[in-house]
């Protein structure tokens, strides 16, 4: 059903990405209200990313993170963008930066693509169709595989920091944990945003944590974790409505995410 749609968003994803990188030697970045940085490539591709979107399809709203999300839980159809998914790490030079596109119907993504512009990668899916991971110079597309991992003390797990943990807060509701998996891993690491749940659904991580999330941030996610056949909730265990539910577990299988859940869960206070 979608899967003509998807190989459009496919080839702007790419475009997008070409614009990424052909701009971060020269990028100028300031800080948001949230401490967040921003660049003006994020505008410009988001924009550029928008108006294609909107050429394929003008009667589907976009919304995203630098241009404006407001009213969007009002809508049944929509697109959603994040231009560039870790700007800090765009910013810093490290290539684990993404530029995220999903489409939502009823409250649910139905498409999501995941590019890597620092690494010549993308990850898509579509509903009912899987999830494929590629190089972007290669045509062929690589049906992803992934090994089964049960419990933390086997695993390589991955979070994107230690904002929204009761290390340090920040911008989060919620003092996860997430110390607690530190010592009790096979493997631990700090990486980058998107690219570490890419990274579970190619088997190269057991499980990636994300204890802040925004809907632009999870929706391409989601998808793409689903149809690989990974495990995919937010901290409270929860697998329905998680684009709004501000936070996101990948797994490879349901016992080590539910561990982990149990695992990082606040302290009574």
């Amino acid at each position: 059903m979608y899967e003509d749609l998807m190989f459009k968003v496919l080839k702007i994803a790419k475009d997008a990405s070409n614009m990424i990188e052909a701009s971060k030697k020269n990028a100028k970045f300031s800080l948001k209200n949230d401490s967040s940085y921003v660049s003006e490539v994020d505008i410009s591709v988001e924009k550029f990313i928008s108006l294609n979107l909107k050429s394929i399809d003008p009667n589907t709203p976009v919304y995203g993170e630098e241009l404006g999300s407001e009213g969007v839980e009002s809508e049944d159809t929509y697109w959603l963008i994040d231009p560039i998914d870790g700007t800090a790490w765009y910013k810093m030079g490290i290539p684990v930066y993404g530029s995220l596109i999903s489409l939502i119907k009823n409250g649910e993504p139905v498409i999501g693509c995941i590019s890597l512009p620092g690494i010549n990668k993308v990850c898509y899916a579509f509903e009912g169709g899987g999830c494929f991971v590629e190089e972007y110079d290669k045509s062929e597309k690589v049906p992803t595989e992934s090994s089964v991992v049960n419990h933390i003390k086997d695993a390589t797990i991955s979070a994107s920091g230690i904002h929204g943990t009761s290390t340090w807060l920040e911008n989060g509701s919620t003092p996860w944990e997430l110390q607690r998996i530190f010592k009790d891993a096979k493997l631990f690491k700090f990486t980058g945003d998107c690219i570490q749940h890419v990274q579970v659904i190619l088997g190269q991580v057991d499980a990636a944590i994300d204890t802040i999330m925004k809907p632009w941030d999870s929706a391409a996610l989601i998808i793409c974790l689903r149809e690989s056949g990974s495990v995919v909730m937010n901290l409270h265990g929860c697998t329905n409505n998680l684009i709004f539910s501000e936070t996101l577990l990948s797994a490879s299988s349901e016992e080590l995410a539910l561990e982990i859940v149990e695992k990082i869960k606040p302290l009574a206070r």
